[in-house]
């Protein structure tokens, strides 16, 4: 049976959903992301996915609150998930990794109750015989990321168990081929890539650079999702754009390919 999913990734949101940075509004963007997906794939869709920086940065942890309040977040959960969506009409579980704006801590506190023992968010959970799993790189408060010495010995004990796999993380695990965000990457990647070819991953999706990407590790493809809300230009790091929110519509098929068509939505 195929199943389908959204990804969305780095929302950075402000206290209230009408604030604006950069003279943009991402809690109006990610409104309207939501009403897109309830008009045209609710019924659809069997669960969302946010993979981090939910917050504008670790100094606005009411961006947290914000997110409750325009997701409609529902339920008692802990981390990652799911709680439920109910804004625009939807009813959809939602699980949540975080990026480098997220203080782990805050996230746990206000999104789950403060409920999990670990504050790095690897985890996993299963849905039509598929294991869906959580990769946290556990950066915040920078750029620069690798992956701690327990999550690669979590991720390769996990990996040992060859059932179907897909793969939601903030960073991308791989170079996307541009200078700005290809410098972040750790020199540890190499180390990551091999642990995940030839094993029983079907697709990986990330975030954090706000651009959409498509690559493979192997055979294995790798999908980044633009953000919701301001890009980052891909030729000046200090300069930020204007664009329409960014959503991916994943659909695992039986036969073991992968739909994963990226949506544009216009905002009024």
């Amino acid at each position: 049976m195929n199943l389908t999913f959204a990804h969305l990734t780095d929302t950075h949101l402000l206290a209230r959903p009408h604030d604006l940075v950069y003279y943009y509004s991402p809690g109006d963007a990610l409104i309207a992301t939501l009403k897109h997906i309830a008009t045209h794939h609710g019924q659809s869709v069997s669960f969302m996915v946010q993979t981090g920086d939910l917050p504008m940065n670790v100094d606005t942890p009411d961006g947290y609150d914000c997110a409750k309040n325009i997701y409609g977040l529902q339920g008692d959960a802990a981390a990652p998930g799911p709680l439920t969506v109910t804004a625009a009409g939807l009813n959809l579980p939602w699980y949540y990794v975080p990026g480098n704006t997220d203080d782990r801590h805050e996230c746990l506190a206000r999104l789950f109750g403060g409920r999990g023992d670990n504050p790095l968010f690897n985890f996993t959970w299963r849905q039509n015989g598929v294991r869906f799993l959580t990769l946290d790189w556990g950066a915040w408060k920078t750029d620069t990321y690798t992956l701690t010495s327990q999550t690669f010995d979590w991720f390769a004990d996990q990996l040992r168990d060859p059932v179907p796999t897909v793969i939601f993380t903030h960073h991308p695990p791989v170079h996307v081929g541009n200078t700005f965000f290809d410098d972040m990457t750790p020199p540890d990647l190499d180390r990551l890539q091999k642990l995940i070819v030839g094993s029983s991953v079907r697709a990986i999706f990330h975030g954090h650079t706000h651009h959409a990407w498509e690559h493979r590790i192997g055979t294995i493809p790798v999908f980044g999702t633009g953000s919701t809300t301001f890009r980052h230009s891909l030729f000046r790091s200090d300069i930020r754009e204007i664009a329409a929110p960014q959503y991916r519509l994943v659909t695992l098929k039986d036969d073991g390919s992968i739909d994963a068509a990226l949506y544009h939505v216009d905002i009024d």
